[in-house]
């Protein structure tokens, strides 16, 4: 198998997330160090799951979230496999980006 990893620096946004809620809730990280200070995600991904909270505008319950975020998750899940398989990095930090760009 290749292991070569599958990277276009113009694939990448910066990334958004409000109050860095899937690094806090879901402990993500950098596809490929796993520091958690992530600065760029991959071109068509799901809405970061923070901002979708915050753009609801109002207090939620903690039921109210969970129900919002069910298929956020799923996307974000499958998302992932995807592009595990083609060994495209979802997520990257600073440090990661520089030594590959």
């Amino acid at each position: 198998m290749n292991n070569k990893i599958n990277f276009t620096k113009e694939n990448y946004l910066e990334f958004n997330d409000f109050n860095d809620v899937m690094i806090q809730t879901f402990g993500i990280g950098c596809s490929l160090c796993y520091e958690s200070q992530i600065s760029f995600v991959l071109n068509g991904h799901p809405k970061p799951i923070g901002t979708l909270i915050k753009e609801q505008n109002k207090n939620l319950t903690d039921n109210e979230v969970e129900n919002l975020v069910k298929k956020p998750i799923q996307d974000w899940q499958a998302f992932e496999d995807v592009n595990f398989e083609k060994q495209t990095p979802i997520f990257l930090c600073d440090e990661c980006w520089n030594q590959m760009i």
